[in-house]
């Protein structure tokens, strides 16, 4: 088990051959993942990554929109306000991508033909109107798809107000939460643990991610004295003996 001194480190580790001229294998994908505990460092975690791949960057902008009220009213809100929402669960605004990159799929859209909410794929080609990708995961491994635009709805109680989103139901995968890698098993995984995990279940989800502790590297936060034997105690790895 490693341990780091700053993100640069961690995403170099978890993926070393990021930065390369040569394409990363759908193989070298899925036996790979950094976990954190927030929503906004696994975004901030995924474009740094990101920007680390060689090619071009295609950008897509959702529509964003308010839905009228029971009376047909329109809310005050202004589109730049909705634009700089993050609602759980829906793509982002502004999604970047690039050929080569991991991303997951945030919807159930066919689930007999493997696209379903957390596969996990690679970028083949970004079209105008459809991105194309190989899947990674699952039981249609190595299938390409095409993956449209959809309408978006967040809950109204999550976010008090009622909006639509159309975007590409998809995030650039590199990082993960730790919420959303539970049922996954890997090789390699980094855990960003400069925002405290919310308990000793959640760390214990993220340690045990992977498959041996010696592939496990961690992120403490600045000047912590935390050790790793206090940190890896009474956690069980799937590879006992590796």
């Amino acid at each position: 088990m490693g341990r780091c001194q700053n993100m640069h480190e961690l995403i170099s580790s978890v993926y070393p051959l990021l930065g390369m001229d040569e394409l990363m294998s759908p193989e070298y994908l899925t036996e790979r993942i950094i976990l954190s505990q927030r929503n906004e460092d696994v975004h901030t975690i995924n474009m740094d990554a990101l920007e680390s791949l060689h090619g071009e960057t295609y950008t897509y902008f959702a529509a964003d929109k308010m839905i009228r009220d029971d009376h047909g009213r329109d809310s005050d809100f202004t589109t730049e306000f909705l634009n700089n929402l993050s609602p759980p669960g829906s793509p982002p605004f502004r999604l970047d991508l690039k050929v080569g990159c991991p991303i997951m799929l945030l919807r159930n859209m066919a689930p007999k033909e493997g696209l379903c909410n957390g596969t996990r794929l690679v970028v083949t080609r970004c079209g105008r109107h459809v991105i194309e990708a190989k899947i990674i995961t699952g039981e249609k491994a190595g299938e390409v798809v095409f993956i449209p635009r959809i309408t978006f709805q967040p809950s109204a109680s999550e976010l008090n107000i009622q909006m639509e989103r159309r975007q590409f139901p998809i995030r650039v995968a590199y990082a993960m939460t730790i919420n959303k890698s539970q049922g996954q098993s890997v090789k390699y995984v980094g855990i960003d643990l400069r925002t405290p995990v919310f308990s000793h279940g959640q760390l214990y989800v993220a340690l045990s991610r992977c498959t041996a502790a010696r592939r496990i590297t961690l992120l403490f936060p600045n000047e912590s004295n935390v050790s790793l034997d206090s940190v890896t105690k009474n956690v069980v790895y799937p590879e006992v003996l590796l």
